[in-house]
């Protein structure tokens, strides 16, 4: 097993798929700068390989064990002759836990088996095609029997000395059986105090398209969704987790609540967010949140959670699992509960993120919240590289399909081939498949709901951070990059209140910033006197509701070449390594560089849209370009008609401009949106670059 591990480390620590300059360059700056943390993770790669190697050796001698009892044979071979065996039983006991969790979560195995080529990416295929967790356990199984009866002149001993055997094996199967059952029976239930106010349930998806929520692909939560208030035109004001989740938790746009980015400095964080989860706790509420990889975002902010249960990320995290990502010989181990508690970085794996582990965690938490409870709990499956667990990889994914994205979509911060119809279908596979393994976990937390006897004081909340697109209309994949479709911004919203009864679809349009109000008007807590939302309550009681409009802006580009985003219509600046610095002083933390920050204010898209109509505010290095769209005709948003409707335009244009000067810290100077406290011109005639942001504080 040390051997094994050796040779895993060996392998590059950036997926080639995934390369790019910029990605190099963040690893090199890791390697110089956090160095010292790879020690660690080798003394724990080391340690975990002695027990592994100890269990397997264990079991090998338990199998030869049973052999030689069955076959009456004990003690009849030499030393030298058992210690071969042993090795040989290793190392097959060894590669079926391999290929079993090869054929269980094959992103986590990608680069290393499939993206290789050749016999290893044969033997990939076999075990996720062919076989699956279920063939590869099926046929360890034979093989096992076939090893334990040996050839068949000696079957007749062998049954003779079974029949011998029997109630101690009897025995020794039921003790274990009972073992595993207990260990898999449910945590005591908290009690729960006398309280007339309801639990609040949050289940949310990273990555979550509005159009995703039906019998296809999300058939618990759509039935779900049949039992309540349904918000079929529901959209976020930021497609980027940090500042969306946010917004979602303070009913604040993002120039109110200051972080814009994925990336927010220690200052725009120490401060009083006045969030709801705050506020539920000091009206007697028990609040938590419980997510994987994207939900690491609660762990860099206060937002008043008294249960905050979600891996960290900072640059030694990063170190730590670029150094685990490797050692697939013992990813059966790490990629396990034991394994999670033992390598908690293991829940920052984008490729690792299955609902059904963070489902039993979420309601682990879920049954130790004493009193009413505001719970969220947050799947990061949907969200690129869209790596689902065994089965749902390969539920709605072509068997044929031999190409890159076969168990998931990597996304570097470089340059990639551009993809074509069958690379497309298999992303869109992916993530559908995603979204459904999202959907079978969500309805685990509902039972458990149900378990407890509370779902009839449970109110469920279904809803998104963001969409996400997927190659509509040539925009390309991801979220936060442009405003063009409404896949990146328009999100599920589903309100379900056993106290209430009139299921009904709301066809007006709703914000991120309405859900806060709401969850304030239906545990009775007072709310800030500052909300950019409305509460949805009426509507839960079937009331229509007055028409609103619907805000956004894009997030920080990360790459100076975005697909779907021609750069004629975007304002330039560096890639991501350039654009963030190691907060030392504030725990490692990777942020934005304070003196960019205004640039990328500058340089981002903003939009307005009602229920037919939408307006895109582009900066551009020509001036300013907007752009409308009629949403009813052209639902993928390829043809601009500002031209041929100038009264809409003019209207929405007032409507777009009084929102964006909302933001304390910009004016509107030369048709561009500028930092207030900065003289700012357009670029002059062949000037390649930003506006001038001369004398900016």
């Amino acid at each position: 097993m040390l051997t094994l591990a050796a040779w895993a480390a060996r392998a590059p620590a950036v997926d080639a798929r995934a390369g790019g300059s910029e990605v190099v360059k963040l690893e090199s700056f890791v390697r110089a700068r956090f160095g010292g943390e790879i020690t660690g993770v080798v003394i724990g790669i080391v340690a975990l390989s002695l027990a592994a190697g100890a269990l397997l050796g264990c079991a090998a001698h338990g199998l030869l064990a049973l052999r030689d009892a069955l076959h009456d044979r004990r003690g009849a071979r030499s030393a030298a002759r058992a210690t071969w065996l042993s090795l040989l039983l290793v190392a097959a006991l060894q590669a079926t836990l391999e290929l079993w969790s090869m054929a269980r979560d094959p992103a986590l195995y990608e680069a290393t088996w499939y993206a290789a080529g050749g016999v290893r990416r044969t033997v990939q295929v076999i075990a996720t095609d062919v076989l699956g967790p279920e063939g590869v356990a099926l046929v360890a199984a034979v093989l096992a029997v076939a090893f334990l009866l040996g050839p068949p002149s000696r079957w007749a001993c062998v049954a003779a000395r079974a029949r011998e055997l029997a109630p101690g094996l009897c025995f020794a199967l039921i003790a274990t059986g009972a073992g595993l059952l207990l260990a898999r029976l449910p945590s005591a239930r908290a009690a729960r105090r006398a309280d007339d106010r309801p639990n609040i349930l949050v289940l949310a998806g990273d990555s979550l398209r509005a159009d995703r929520l039906g019998p296809r692909t999300t058939p618990h939560l759509a039935a779900l969704a049949a039992q309540g208030t349904r918000f079929d035109h529901a959209y976020v004001s930021l497609p980027r987790t940090f500042p969306s989740w946010i917004t979602l938790l303070t009913g604040r746009h993002a120039h109110h609540h200051g972080v814009r980015s994925m990336f927010p400095r220690w200052e725009e964080l120490a401060r009083d967010f006045d969030a709801l989860p705050q506020r539920l706790a000091r009206a007697g509420y028990a609040t938590g949140v419980v997510s994987d990889y994207a939900g690491d975002i609660f762990s860099r902010i206060e937002l008043g959670f008294a249960r905050v249960d979600v891996p960290r990320f900072d640059f030694r995290q990063l170190v730590r699992q670029q150094a685990l990502e490797r050692e697939t010989p013992l990813m059966a181990a790490l990629h396990s509960r034991a394994g999670r508690a033992l390598f908690p970085v293991m829940r920052e794996r984008n490729d690792a993120a299955d609902p059904g582990l963070l489902a039993r965690d979420a309601i682990r938490v879920m049954r130790e919240l004493d009193g009413p409870f505001f719970l969220v709990v947050f799947f990061s499956t949907a969200h690129f590289p869209y790596a689902a667990p065994a089965p749902y990889y390969r539920r709605f994914t072509d068997p044929g399909y031999r190409g890159r994205y076969k168990y998931d979509k990597p996304v570097g911060l470089g340059s990639d081939l551009p993809a074509d119809e069958r690379d497309e279908a298999q992303v869109r596979a992916l993530y559908d498949g995603a979204v459904l393994s999202i959907d079978e976990a969500a309805q685990s937390i509902l039972d458990a709901v149900k378990e407890d006897g509370a779902a009839d004081r449970t109110v469920v909340v279904v809803t998104a951070d963001h969409g996400e697109t997927l190659y509509e209309g040539g925009h390309g994949t991801g979220h936060g990059d442009h405003l063009f479709g409404d896949e990146g911004t328009h999100v599920p919203l589903v309100i379900v209140d056993p106290r209430r009864h009139a299921p009904h679809v709301e066809p007006g349009i709703v914000r991120d910033v309405d859900l806060a109000p709401t969850i304030y008007a239906l545990t009775g807590a007072a709310p800030p006197t500052d909300l950019d939302g409305r509460s949805l309550l009426p509507s839960l009681d079937g009331e229509a509701l007055p028409p609103r409009l619907a805000y956004a802006e894009t997030g920080l580009w990360f790459t100076e070449a975005i697909p779907g985003l021609p750069a004629e219509l975007r304002l330039p600046y560096p890639g991501i390594a350039r654009l963030t610095e190691v907060d030392s002083a504030h725990g490692d933390g990777l942020v934005l560089r304070s003196a960019v920050r205004a640039t990328t204010l500058v340089a981002r898209h903003r939009m307005v849209r009602d229920e037919r109509w939408k307006l895109l505010y582009i900066p551009a290095r020509t001036g300013v370009r907007w752009m409308l769209f009629d949403t009813a005709s052209d639902p993928l948003e390829t043809q601009d008609v500002a031209a041929a409707h100038a009264d809409v335009v003019a209207r929405l244009q007032g409507e777009l401009w009084s929102f964006m000067q909302q933001d304390p810290a910009m004016t509107e100077r030369g048709g561009y949106l500028v930092p207030a406290d900065a003289r700012a011109r357009p670029p002059g005639p062949g000037e390649p670059g930003l506006l001038r942001l001369d004398d900016a504080k």
